[in-house]
């Protein structure tokens, strides 16, 4: 009978693995085991780049005087001091300045009524100005070269009652309102210091129309069907819109207004115009110096942005006289070779009625760059043109008159900055008659 078949001897090797499994198997019986030996581990993440942001300055007036987290009290200081060396009629100096205290209450939190209340807001502003505000008249212009040239004295620019949905898909607000900086304006245009280029340019000239320091009686109705679409409906009262400038003993100067007026827009946040704008710029420290990050950088920054993002405008407006128009924006993101981020813009209007509208035509644009100058990666270089046509009706023998602007804001914290500009004004007048004007300025900005 053959004997058994002797088993092949088994390599160390192997031995040690089922040692090991037998000894797992026991502790997983017992409950008990030992820890076992850790094994290659994946690279750490590395750490977040520093944040260049601004610095938060100098407090408000909420923190100042200890108000509740429900009070929102605001002071903003506005100085346009100008001069013009070259062109005009007369080489002079001027100093305007706009102050506006603003106060907002809301319902105080944790208040066992605060589930209707909480919706609601209550809004109170007052603009005062001091100054020359014909001071481009005087140069031979017809457009202000400053942007705060307003009447003097003191405005009451909003008194009203706001009441929001819970999930902020509308708003609605009443009592004593403005166009601006609600209606056709662009963020954008709020760094410009020439008035053709900062805000409202479509209605900025026409009589009665509550445009900012200038409020009236009415509503303003803002819909939010998506997050990147917005809906604005006002109506003003224009027969009362010197009779609220006369609240606080200002002549408006305004001629008496009739009816109502009624604009509509539509703003389109589209997320293909703000792809990657919701997180910091990554840029690259070289020395002193910020680049955009390229594929490989030794010290990776992030810098806070502090231009708006790409948008989309269209609205309209009609009111009585007649009194019709359209107008129209872009705010769009673009690659340039130099600075870290940059939006260029264009904005043009029609207005439909001559008669009612001394300045019909409006075509302006620009471009707004962060982080040009090195060492500076918070600084915006702002250039901008407009052209604006004169109603053949109301100002027969004027065409038009244009703007350029070149100006660099210096943003030294979240309460201060400065902004030294060039302006080049052709054909001062629109008539042809008075030579070319150029102008710097100075705007300070203050914010408490």
């Amino acid at each position: 009978m053959a004997g058994a078949r002797p088993s092949p001897p088994q390599a160390p090797g192997c031995r040690r693995a089922l040692t090991q499994v037998l000894l797992l198997l026991a502790a997983a019986g017992s409950g008990s085991a030992e820890p076992l030996a850790p094994g290659p581990t994946a690279d750490p993440a590395p750490p977040e780049p520093p944040l260049v942001r601004l610095e938060p300055g100098w407090g408000t007036l909420q923190q100042g005087l200890g108000l509740p987290a429900w009070v929102d009290l605001d002071l903003e200081v506005l100085a346009e001091p100008m001069a013009n060396p070259v062109g005009g009629l007369v080489k002079q100096a001027n100093w305007i300045q706009q102050t506006t205290l603003a106060l907002t209450l809301r319902a105080p939190a944790g208040e066992a009524a605060a589930g209707e209340w909480k919706r609601w807001a209550m809004h109170l502003a007052i603009a005062a100005y001091n100054g020359d505000p014909t001071y481009a008249q005087r140069l031979g212009a017809a457009l202000p070269l400053q942007e705060v040239a307003n009447p003097v004295g003191f405005w009451p620019t909003r008194a009203s009652l706001e009441r929001r949905s819970d999930d902020g898909r509308w708003s609605l607000e009443a009592g004593l309102v403005g166009m601006d900086p609600d209606l056709f304006s662009t963020p954008i245009e709020d760094f410009y210091v020439h008035d053709a280029l900062n805000g409202a340019p479509v209605l900025f000239t026409i009589p009665n129309f509550p445009v900012f320091p200038v409020a009236a009686p009415g509503g303003l109705l803002v819909l939010r069907p998506t997050p990147a679409t917005t809906l604005r409906l006002a109506s003003f009262n224009l027969a009362a819109t010197d009779e609220v400038a006369r609240l606080l003993g200002t002549a408006s100067g305004l001629p008496p207004g009739r009816g109502w007026t009624h604009q509509l827009q539509w703003s389109y946040a589209a997320p293909w115009l703000n792809r990657g704008l919701g997180v910091p710029i990554a840029a690259c420290r070289e020395r002193e110096a910020l680049r955009p990050r390229g594929r490989s950088c030794g010290q990776p920054v992030a810098v806070e942005r502090q231009l708006p993002g790409g948008l989309l405008q269209l609205a309209a407006y009609a009111g009585t006289g007649p009194n019709r128009g359209l107008y129209g924006s872009a705010t769009v993101p673009v690659a340039l070779p130099w600075g870290l981020d940059h939006r260029l813009w264009a904005a043009t209007t029609a207005g439909f009625d001559t008669a009612a509208n001394p300045t019909p035509s409006y075509i302006g644009g620009g471009l707004v760059s962060q982080g040009v100058l090195p060492g500076r990666p918070l600084d915006l270089l702002i250039l901008g043109v407009a052209r604006t046509g004169f109603s053949p009706v109301s100002h027969p023998g004027l065409s038009h008159e244009g703007v350029v602007e070149l100006g660099y804001q210096i943003r030294f914290n979240q309460s201060f900055n400065l902004q030294p500009s060039l302006q080049w004004i052709l054909n001062p007048g629109g008539a042809g008659r008075v030579p070319g004007l150029f102008a710097a300025g100075l705007q300070l900005g203050f914010s408490f």
